[in-house]
């Protein structure tokens, strides 16, 4: 039986985003669902985050060159894999550049949203991903997504057959793990307000110029917006200086819960998603949300959400909204699972196994 190697190479970093996050719950579900000697995930060996896996096995290698990713895919990961024989595995969008059998790509912003490449350098970086993505997908065995959105959507940029295209979901049970920190509401001088809450990147797709507009034009509510400024700065709509606008930038885990537990409503007004966890996070602490109407969004939250245009601008009523009937926060929750995703992962893998 050959061995599944995964590239760890993103999932040792301090902070985790949404596609690591993805890939370590996957990770911890399928620790116990394999046997010893099944799987091995493969990291740079100065990584600072430790695992605290039963079955999977953790080997860390010494980086040729620390500071240059893809020396690491070109190199090290790759001939490490074809030494021992094994069978690659990508969840995090490395994108090795000589082979992967089975890559997860989660969406296709890169190729869809051109406006987040807004310097000399991010516009080469997405050459460089569009090119990678198109090598991975043509070599792959199996190419795995997170929606059916994003499967059309990967079939139809690059011409991959859909029956190689396998609909893994994301989960939110990671955050009941999380302890929900109330000081958040005392720092950001929220105690006894009415506010709303976003979560995510200052990217262009992120589409937090919705919520600017909101802000100016729903004054009894305050909006507060959280999200590392290291993913990107394309949006600049939060430099407004509107008095109920809060850009909180990076907080805890447990800021984040507490926010989303206390809010009038989460928002998420994308332009694009291929999944979009927060809005998923925020209902397990029993938040209610406001989604956009786009891509992959419809798709996974069906009636259990408010939704908008995310274009329209203009005459936006926050109470109007909220008064719209929705479904209940649990036929989402029901729908979605870290141990029925990494379920349909193992059975991916052997999959591959015995072609």
């Amino acid at each position: 039986m050959k061995k599944v190697i995964i590239n760890g190479f993103l999932l040792t970093g301090k902070e985790i985003y949404g596609v690591q996050r993805y890939a370590a719950e996957l990770l911890y579900e399928l620790d116990r669902i394999v046997k010893p000697g099944e799987i091995e995930v493969v990291v740079p060996q100065n990584g600072e985050r430790e695992f605290r896996f039963q079955n999977i096995e953790v080997t860390r290698l010494k980086q040729a060159n620390p500071e240059h990713k893809w020396s690491w895919n070109l190199f090290q990961f790759s001939r490490y894999v074809k030494k021992h024989h094994g069978i690659s595995m990508d969840l995090t969008l490395t994108l090795p550049l000589l082979n992967c059998d089975i890559v997860a790509i989660h969406d296709c912003i890169y190729e869809r949203c051109k406006q987040n490449a807004n310097t000399f350098k991010k516009k080469l970086g997405r050459v460089y991903h569009i090119a990678v993505t198109l090598l991975n997908t043509c070599r792959a065995k199996a190419v795995i997504t997170v929606s059916h959105y994003s499967k059309e959507d990967i079939s139809r940029f690059y011409c991959v057959p859909r029956r190689k295209i396998v609909v893994i979901g994301s989960a939110w049970q990671h955050f009941l793990r999380i302890e929900s920190d109330d000081s958040v509401l005392e720092k950001l001088s929220l105690m006894g307000k009415p506010y709303c809450f976003a979560l995510g990147s200052r990217l262009y797709h992120k589409n937090f110029r919705w919520i600017a507009e909101a802000a100016g034009q729903n004054p009894q509510y305050t909006f507060v917006v959280s999200g590392s400024s290291n993913l990107g700065t394309s949006d600049t709509a939060l430099d407004r200086n509107t008095k109920n606008l809060i850009y909180a930038g990076y907080l805890s885990d447990g800021e984040v819960k507490s926010l989303m537990t206390h809010c009038k409503a989460f928002i998420q007004p994308s332009l694009y998603e291929g999944f979009g966890i927060p809005p998923m996070e925020a209902m397990c602490c029993g938040a209610k949300c406001i989604v956009s109407n786009r891509t992959s969004l419809p798709e996974i939250y069906g009636d259990s959400v408010w939704y908008i245009d995310p274009l329209k601008y203009n005459g936006i009523d926050m109470d109007q909204i909220m008064r719209a009937e929705i479904a209940d926060n649990s036929e989402v929750l029901k729908r979605f699972s870290w141990k029925k995703s990494a379920m349909r992962l193992y059975r991916l893998i052997q999959k591959v196994r015995n072609q």
